[in-house]
């Protein structure tokens, strides 16, 4: 079962605690009476129905992003045994030898390996390798990008005439064409997913009118009206809220 983060574990227990402590003051009735139009109870109500509404944005996006997340994963997943079978048909058909070294290089990239290595590199230059953050090239468009060079080369060499009907060039641009799909729906996907989340977390975490600050203000309020000792300031004192800065 995945687990939950607990970010959104967190958001969920905000918003239970908030309906929890409008449920409180509900019972005040005519008691309540803050004077202030964000803390009465109608504005509390509304603001839940918001914050909740935002949130099933979110859900809705993260689960396209999900699904369109499998349709990329799905796609590149064929990538590496393609490229294995170009950098193999360079031998059969009889390639040139650039194109052969070139085609070598690019299916490394897409296997994430450096084309050449740190230390022969340090020794052309005369120094002594030095250590890297990171040497793979494995970022879906730069597998994109790695692809295309593929295709461009073997349309160059006209050694290059394959029978299957996905390894020629047609088939191989269609393939490219596919990845670039997936990836940019990811891309817009994403977007949305990370635009509801700015949504949601303005509506719950923006000072004074979001509704943590609201639900702090309303405990001010019944601590202000009733009392620190009073039984209606104990009933909401143990509601807990936790902030969280945008």
């Amino acid at each position: 079962m995945e687990k939950k983060s607990t970010t959104e574990s967190g958001i969920s227990t905000n918003v239970a605690n908030f309906d929890k402590l409008t449920g409180v003051i509900i019972g005040f009735g005519n008691r309540y009476n803050p004077g202030v139009a964000r803390l009465t109870v109608n504005a509390l109500q509304e603001q839940s129905v918001h914050v909740k509404t935002s949130i099933n944005e979110v859900d809705d996006s993260m689960a396209h992003v999900i699904i369109d997340e499998g349709h990329r994963q799905e796609q590149f997943s064929l990538l590496l045994p393609l490229a294995t079978r170009i950098q193999a048909s360079t031998k059969f058909f009889g390639m040139v030898e650039s194109t052969s070294k070139h085609v070598k290089e690019i299916v490394r990239k897409i296997r994430g390996k450096r084309v050449h290595s740190l230390e022969s590199e340090a020794a052309k230059a005369g120094d002594k390798p030095t250590k890297h953050i990171s040497v793979s090239q494995v970022s879906f468009t730069e597998q994109i990008e790695h692809l295309n060079q593929l295709i461009m080369l073997l349309a160059a060499d006209p050694a290059y005439k394959p029978t299957e009907a996905d390894m020629k060039i047609d088939g191989l641009r269609d393939y490219y064409d596919r990845l670039g799909v997936v990836n940019d729906a990811c891309v817009e996907t994403n977007r949305l997913l990370e635009e509801a989340r700015e949504r949601r977390n303005e509506l719950l975490y923006t000072p004074v009118t979001g509704m943590i600050d609201t639900a702090l203000a309303v405990k001010e309020y019944v601590k202000f009206a009733f009392g620190v000792k009073s039984p209606e300031y104990k009933e909401v004192y143990h509601i807990t809220f936790k902030k969280k800065s945008i």
